[in-house]
């Protein structure tokens, strides 16, 4: 077992290092011994993009899970492009895979798409943004979370900042209904519980790459200074708001107790985690995705669909969850234990 997982780190490790990031997983794990009828089919996979670093790591575990049912899968990288996206569902219809597991950017435009791969007999699911058409869905619960983050950055905002009105801004993904609804209006509601008077300052899309997100993050800091809690609805934005903050002479605590903002994550990627824990830094919160938890759960519904164990014109939903971490309220031991665990290597912080 600990060569296995040694192996499976090794390879993740190669992977990380390719793709320049920070952070990955893999790992053993069960998604259920002995691939029965699934054995040697084909997969195709749609990410939304392969350019985040818990898409990458959700990409190693689905892939260690699948070779247990011996499946093979076919990724399409969506590229954060719709277009893209429906492309690579027509190209994995035409092909005739044995299955299809789609993350949409958006939904109008898939819903032909489900229904022609139901019609050619290919079972489909669906995660994170749920289509309306009767298939079975994996949802990754996140509103709790996000709520919980939103009350204790304005918790520890006024605790640091007495008698000061918090101002909130956010690089988003303003037409992303899933996010809205799971990341965004939950952390805005979280804040309004802890300060009614909290008001908006900026909410600017991010465009979808960290590229995007830093001059959103500049915009915000132009067009609304009074920003004292800035929120990035995924690591990318986080990681992007983080420099556009330095640059401006922000970003500062001391002792852990925000001086300038507070800065909100998404992901706990290990970049993130690292700028959580130094007692210098604004970036306080953040949620942890699970890639491990998240694989195999689409892994697992995947070929119970394949298999006729979840029939597969039924609206069938399957929930995983993320994890708030804070600065005050989570040791590293606690988050390096939970990182080892979803992203199987070793964290540097």
């Amino acid at each position: 077992m600990k060569t296995k997982k040694k192996a499976l780190i090794a390879a993740l490790l190669c992977i990380v290092l390719a793709a320049g990031a920070a952070f990955g997983a893999c790992g053993g794990g069960g998604g259920g011994g002995g691939g029965g009828g699934v054995e040697g089919k084909v997969v195709g996979v749609i990410p939304i993009t392969l350019s985040n670093g818990f898409h990458q790591a959700e990409k190693v575990w689905r892939e260690t899970f699948a070779a247990e049912y011996g499946l093979t899968l076919k990724y399409l990288d969506g590229e954060f492009d719709q277009t893209i996206i429906v492309n690579n569902l027509d190209q994995l219809i035409a092909e005739g895979v044995d299955g299809i597991i789609l993350h949409t950017a958006e939904v109008d435009s898939v819903i032909a798409g489900v229904n022609e791969a139901r019609a050619q007999g290919i079972p489909i699911i669906h995660y994170y943004l749920e289509v309306p058409n009767e298939i079975p869905f994996v949802a990754i619960n996140e509103a709790e979370a996000a709520f919980v983050m939103g009350q204790v950055a304005a918790e520890k905002w006024l605790e640091a900042h007495p008698g000061t009105q918090i101002v909130y801004s956010v690089v988003d993904y303003i037409d992303n209904a899933s996010v809205q609804m799971m990341r965004t209006q939950p952390f805005i509601a979280g804040i309004l519980d802890v300060a009614p008077d909290a008001r908006q300052g900026l909410i600017i899309d991010g465009g979808g790459t960290r590229d995007s997100g830093y001059r959103a993050a500049q915009d915000i800091i132009q067009g609304a200074p009074d920003t004292n809690i800035f929120y990035g609805a995924s690591s990318d934005y986080s990681l992007a708001i983080w420099p556009a903050l330095q640059e401006a002479g922000r970003g500062k605590a001391v002792n852990g107790m925000p001086d300038t903002e507070i800065l909100v994550g998404t992901d706990a990627t290990g970049e993130e985690m690292k700028l959580l824990f130094d007692p210098t830094s604004s970036f306080k919160v953040t949620m942890g995705l699970t890639p491990k938890d998240n694989g195999k759960k689409i892994i697992d519904t995947m070929v119970a669909v394949m298999l006729g164990d979840i029939d597969p014109d039924t609206k069938v939903t399957i929930d995983t969850y993320d994890k708030e971490f804070d600065f005050w309220n989570t040791t590293i031991e606690e988050a390096r234990e939970w990182y080892i665990e979803q992203y199987g290597m070793e964290p540097d912080f």
